[in-house]
């Protein structure tokens, strides 16, 4: 069940003149799903069905986008059980097609530039892009989200967002930015984005970038497909 809104959002000043913006959103993969089942239909795996018994396909996951200056981060939000209790190790999915190894994604609005850490196999890679332009196509009807008023864009017929232009900041979760309104609910081809909070005075501060190997999008493509492949 989503959570209520941390501050009341009454009159639009009270967003421009918050010192940091923070969100945070319940994200489900698709990919997972379609991984765990093909795991547990895999005949070589049957005898191991103790070590899988405690992956579920319908995992979600937490992430905080916190926005302040131009600036924001999009982290991963560790549970709190895996902060207190040692649960033994941990089964990280890893296929050709799918990794759900940590990432974040930081955006700075001043410079234009975006800046992804991905984990893979344990490494942690730096790619820098300038900030994707999305070419969304906005239509006018409209549904609540957490008593807020949202309309829906597309994206090249892949995508579908619900963005709240009564929350004036043109953000949303991962990589995805540039509506007329913050992002709430969206949908790719890869995950299920909802909404679950908004703390619209939090005075939180930006995540600090993780520190990682620094390579361009075409090289990391390279190396998690030789990764992957061995």
């Amino acid at each position: 069940m989503r959570k209520i809104l941390f501050q009341l959002l009454l009159v639009f000043p009270m967003v421009c003149h918050a010192q940091s913006l923070e969100v945070k959103y319940s994200v489900y993969s698709k990919q997972r799903k379609k991984q765990i089942e093909k795991i547990m239909n895999n005949s070589e795996n049957q005898e191991h069905k103790g070590l899988f018994a405690g992956m579920t396909a319908e995992k979600e996951d937490s992430f905080c986008l916190v926005i302040r200056d131009r600036r924001s981060s999009y982290v991963r939000m560790e549970p709190e059980e895996n902060l207190s209790v040692d649960s033994g190790p941990k089964i990280v999915l890893v296929s050709g097609d799918y990794s759900e190894e940590d990432r974040a994604v930081y955006k700075d609005m001043t410079t234009k530039t975006m800046t992804e850490a991905k984990d893979l196999l344990a490494v942690t890679y730096i790619v820098e892009t300038p900030v994707p332009h999305y070419d969304w196509k906005v239509f006018s009807d409209s549904k609540e989200i957490m008593g807020l008023k949202c309309y829906r864009a597309t994206l090249n017929d892949t995508v579908t967002a619900w963005f709240c232009p009564d929350i004036p900041i043109s953000e949303g979760p991962d990589v995805y930015a540039g509506l007329p309104g913050l992002i709430l609910d969206m949908e790719d081809e890869r995950f299920i984005y909802h909404c679950v909070a908004i703390n619209t005075n939090s005075g939180s501060v930006l995540v600090e970038k993780k520190r990682g190997k620094k390579v361009s999008p075409e090289r990391f493509e390279e190396l998690r497909k030789q990764m992957l492949e061995r």
